[in-house]
């Protein structure tokens, strides 16, 4: 069976793909290539140590084919043909809003080839677009690709800091975007603030995943507030909150007087 080189790449937009080194180059992680998909050339950055596979199933639906490594005409190119998005961006912007087209453009940008103008946008409502797609092909000799993207991938294209004072997550790592819950903020004992909960781009944090799956197991090891629980040594008392960092557990005990106290009990110290 025939052994093929195969790389990961990440496109302009964020997307990862894989790429056939087919001319088998001397590539490395980093590296800026050219690569022909879906009928056009594009630039893709290298992401990955390069493997030799036999069995190309498993990259076939996101293959495409890497032709060499970007030089400087290329990237005087690049830079040509950001220029030129950046002129298409005003053009497409400025259309859209005198047509009362309910759009909103988030980013513009040309295929390396100049063939494809790719209009990234987000929109709250169905809106037929096949007027604006034929006026902008005819005036920019490409064909146009919308592109409707959500919130969260607008932010992650614009890039920016969070609240944490670090680069925003999608931007910097985030490959594939999680299902975020309320929940998941109940079982880490977060306050419910939905604002304070909500990230740059308006929809709940990322971060909210990450020690979900701890507090899950936590959660789940510990009595549910508001039971009855007997500590080792016969103590008796109603759960009012837990602690999963520390694992304690506390409990309001009736004191002898008639009172209520809470006390912090480790959890390996109650009859579960």
């Amino acid at each position: 069976m025939q052994q093929r080189h195969i790389v990961s790449l990440r496109l302009n937009s964020g997307n990862e793909i894989y790429g056939e080194n087919v001319n088998e180059i001397d590539i490395k992680v980093g590296d800026a290539v050219i690569v022909h998909l879906e009928g056009s050339y594009d630039i893709a950055t290298v992401i990955s140590e390069e493997k030799i596979v036999e069995d190309i199933k498993p990259y076939a639906k996101n293959l495409c084919k890497i032709v060499r490594k970007v030089n400087e005409q290329d990237l005087q190119r690049i830079k040509d043909n950001k220029n030129r998005a950046e002129e298409a961006y005003k053009i497409i912007k400025k259309t859209c809003f005198s047509y009362e087209i309910p759009i909103k453009i988030a980013k513009v940008e040309y295929s390396f080839d100049r063939t494809k103008l790719y209009i990234y946008f987000t929109q709250e409502r169905p809106v037929n677009l096949k007027k604006i797609i034929t006026e902008f092909a005819h005036r920019f000799k490409a064909r146009i690709e919308m592109r409707q993207i959500g919130p969260r991938d607008e932010t992650k294209m614009y890039g920016g800091i969070g609240v944490c004072g670090y680069e925003l997550c999608c931007s910097k790592w985030i490959k594939k975007f999680e299902s975020i819950s309320v929940e998941m903020a109940k079982i880490q004992q977060l306050s419910l603030n939905i604002p304070k909960l909500s990230g740059v781009c308006n929809r709940l944090k990322c971060c909210l995943s990450y020690e979900y799956p701890f507090y899950r197991e936590c959660v789940e090891r510990f009595p549910k507030i508001g039971c009855k629980v007997t500590t080792k040594d016969g103590q008796e008392g109603k759960v009012v909150s837990i602690d999963c960092i520390k694992e304690l557990v506390s409990i309001e005990i009736k004191a002898e007087n008639g009172d209520s106290v809470v006390k912090s009990i480790p959890l390996s110290q109650l009859n579960i």
